[in-house]
């Protein structure tokens, strides 16, 4: 008898089972021990992937490309899905904005004050001390010092470097709502933007100035394009099979590693998310990824501070990790999850100004 054929990523989407929290909370972690050695030991150490990689890819940048691409087929979905524009952007906006001001609030009056090395009156004078909190949560030229704080670390003064993404995720958000309002929310745009987006660095003048939105582009571009795609992608043990040794050589030869990724890389996301036997259930935990990459920069930062201002990235991972945990599962329970209890409910002059349905993907 002939052999069945392997699943569409469709059908495996169909199915509330899945790895994505799991796949998410192991590249949040992984994020950590990528920092970890910058932070703990200084600027320009090196971790293991960057070296194997020859330079092309860190751990963190990684993990950051594999929140992108799921983000991508979430986000996707869920533009699809939502009954208005209004409801989309809505659930973003309680998505993100929450839990960020938790932690900029926290790292500004309550980390602040204590590891500063101004006066307090000094500290709270300081037109930094505020300008860090709007100037983030606006996701609008980012500041990442707060006054006196972390001057003796190993990686002096930054307080919270893990933010940078946030407004490359907000523009996402953003493109995907304006391409569902236009109708070019369809297969063959989708392919086309990420082909654009893969030679943009060929073109004289313009690759330059796009800066980090053409690499991320391709991580989120992948999600996005693959839900798209989704009735057609079949996820194949031996294609993921292909595509792990396709990540790894190109890392291996230094050169191609990104494109690699946001491509092969973004079909093995989706293969170890749907389609091992195996399941990691996370559901009474709660979904704390997003908590542990906001939380685990400042965490990591004060660790070392406590430590003498430098230690071994090894033991800053291995302390930072249980604390990073325990503050983003009270971020889930009192802050995220409570926040998209609203989600449903989006403000009337939101409602109003948008369009009343999102058109057919």
């Amino acid at each position: 008898m002939p052999s069945s054929s392997p699943p569409t990523l469709k059908q495996c989407l169909d199915s509330p089972r899945n790895n994505l929290d799991f796949i998410r909370l192991v590249a949040a972690t992984g994020v950590i021990f990528s920092h970890a050695f910058p932070l703990a030991e200084g600027l320009g150490t090196r971790e293991p992937l960057e070296d194997f990689s020859h330079g092309q890819m860190s751990l963190g940048r990684l993990c950051v490309a594999v929140f992108l691409i799921i983000s991508g087929l979430l986000i996707t979905r869920s533009q699809e899905r939502s009954p208005s524009q209004a409801h989309y952007l809505w659930a973003r906006v309680l998505r993100i904005f929450p839990g960020l001001a938790v932690v900029l609030l926290a790292s500004a009056f309550v980390l602040g004050p204590v590891l500063t090395e101004l006066p307090l009156e000094g500290y709270l004078r300081s037109p930094d001390t505020y300008s860090y909190v709007w100037r983030n949560f606006t996701l609008y030229q980012s500041q990442w010092e707060l006054p006196g704080v972390f001057e003796g670390n190993a990686y002096p003064r930054a307080v919270n470097g893990s933010l940078w993404t946030l407004k490359y995720e907000v523009g996402f958000y953003l493109l995907v709502a304006g391409l569902g309002m236009v109708g070019l929310l369809r297969r063959g745009w989708a392919l086309a933007g990420w082909g654009l987006a893969a030679v943009a660095p060929l073109i004289p003048y313009v690759g330059p100035r796009l800066g980090w939105w053409q690499e991320l582009s391709l991580y989120f571009g992948s999600g996005l394009a693959l839900y798209l795609w989704r009735d057609r992608v079949r996820l194949s043990p031996w294609a993921a099979l292909g595509c792990l040794v396709v990540v790894g050589a190109t890392a291996w030869w230094g050169v191609g590693m990104r494109l690699a990724v946001g491509s092969c890389g973004a079909y093995l996301v989706m293969y170890l998310a749907f389609r091992p036997g195996w399941r990691v259930n996370l559901s009474r935990f709660g979904d704390i990824s997003y908590g542990v990459y906001i939380y685990a920069f400042p965490v990591q930062q004060l660790v070392t501070a406590l430590l003498g201002g430098r230690m071994s990235g090894w033991v800053n991972v291995a302390l930072s990790v249980p604390l990073v945990a325990g503050l983003a599962a009270l971020s889930w329970h009192f802050v995220e999850k409570p926040a998209m209890r609203w989600k449903g409910a989006p403000p009337s002059l939101l409602a109003r100004v948008l369009p009343a349905r999102v058109r057919a993907v």
